[in-house]
């Protein structure tokens, strides 16, 4: 028995010995590791639990989370793997902190009313050879990861400018496109195609698991946002007026305490020196060229409004479109050409949407969240496979498309019932 062993060692050094470093990065076993919990306390992160807080049901939802995970990758290769539960609570606490994961919560909870928000992470990090050849080594930090996020759909790369706009009073944001639905599970894939790269075009998948058969997100016409625009118009309008009389006064204020230095320390300083300074102030800052600033914004804001009204005019086929971004308000003034320009670049693209994921303008469903529930009531599940150029995530990605592989995290959100397509063959 002992020359049995002996014999398989050899054996499996020489096979070890005759592979590329490459391919022995990718077949190298993985190993296990856990990083401490951590929790949002008083606008810090920290691995110890506020004495106050019951995290025993969100606790439970992670574990099964990690469990799911640790279940899809027994027998993994290719990296270190590392497993991590975060908490965050109470949004309206830290309201003036610039971290972003409070800024999702914050976000989100304006958006939902919903409070708090957990998630279990999976970091990969992968081993690799300079030039293919040995020594192995690991990733000091981790490029790819499997995340699972309860309930903020805001705390993923689905969405972007979740707290900057409002249509019809509804927090309006941007979603990449969903790629297909099968069942409760919605697929997004976010591609970006490389020349002469075929394979790494994928470079983040995410799966919304829901616990109705209710949309998450609701698309926001092309209608809706345009009579939006005449109100944003004119918000527009009454802001640079207002900035325009500011900037004019305070000029005005900031030269006559200048003038006061000049006076009260310069014993050269005359009348005449006096006068030539303001004959050369009031060149540039005067009523005169104030009202010309004044009418210029009222005549740019007018032709801008005419242009959205003359495209509500347009067919009601067009109207009901949605669109896949807001109009960049911060960069161009709304001027008539640059209304024009974003409302008739709406159906313009420069790649197809399999070589580049597209955006749509949404807000979420007022019917899908039920807010009378407790933050640690799970009602959705948002799967994140942080992909990037690493071989080792396409088998990930290959794990979570097995049938039935998505069948606990189902369970969790739909307690009573699975709608599952897939049977599950991986408990």
């Amino acid at each position: 028995m002992k020359n049995v062993f002996i014999l398989a060692l050899l054996l499996f050094s020489l096979l070890s010995y005759g592979q590329d470093c490459n391919t022995q990065a990718a077949n190298k076993p993985s190993t296990w590791g856990r990083s401490p919990d951590s929790f949002q306390d008083g606008g810090v992160f920290t691995p110890r639990k506020p004495a106050s807080l019951d995290i025993t049901k969100t606790k439970s939802n992670l574990g099964k989370t990690e469990a799911w995970i640790n279940n899809r990758l027994k027998g993994f290769t290719g990296a270190k793997l590392d497993n991590q539960n975060s908490y965050f609570f109470d949004p309206l606490d830290f309201v003036a902190d610039k971290n972003e994961e409070h800024n999702y919560g914050k976000a989100f909870y304006m958006a939902t009313g919903m409070k708090g928000y957990s998630y279990n992470i999976m970091r990969f990090f992968a081993y690799y050879c300079y030039d293919n050849k040995l020594p192995l080594f690991t990733e000091d930090e981790s490029g790819s990861s499997i995340k699972v996020i309860f309930n903020n759909v805001f705390a993923s790369p689905l969405c972007a400018d979740v707290d900057l706009f409002k249509v019809n009073g509804n927090r309006a944001f941007k979603i990449f496109e969903k790629d297909h639905t099968n069942g409760r599970f919605d697929f997004y894939d976010l591609r970006a195609k490389y020349t002469g790269d075929d394979i790494y075009t994928s470079y983040t998948e995410i799966i919304i698991v829901r616990n109705s058969d209710k949309p998450v997100f609701i698309p926001i016409t092309r209608k809706e946002y345009l009579e939006q625009m005449l109100q944003d118009i004119d918000t527009y309008k009454t802001k640079q007026r207002d900035f325009l009389n500011n900037f004019y006064e305070t000029q005005i204020k900031e030269f006559e305490r200048e003038i006061g230095i000049y006076k009260a320390n310069d014993k050269q300083f005359t009348a005449e020196k006096e006068a030539k300074r303001r004959k050369a102030f009031n060149e540039n800052v005067n009523p005169e060229k104030l009202a010309k600033d004044l009418a210029k914004l009222e005549e740019e804001v007018n032709g801008g409004r005419q242009v959205i009204t003359e495209y509500l005019g347009k067919p009601q086929e067009w109207l009901n479109r949605g669109f896949n971004s807001f109009y960049p308000w911060s960069f161009e003034k709304y001027t008539p050409l640059g209304v024009k320009k974003y409302l008739d670049g709406l159906d313009t693209f420069t790649e197809s949407r399999e070589d580049r994921t597209r955006t749509e303008v949404v807000y979420i469903n007022p019917a899908y969240y039920d807010r009378s529930g407790s933050g640690d009531v799970p009602q959705l599940i948002a799967v994140v496979v942080t992909k990037g150029r690493y071989p080792h995530m396409l088998k990930v990605s290959a794990l979570l498309k097995e049938p039935g592989a998505l069948a606990p995290l189902e369970a969790i959100v739909n307690p009573a019932k699975s709608t599952s397509p897939w049977p599950s063959n991986k408990e």
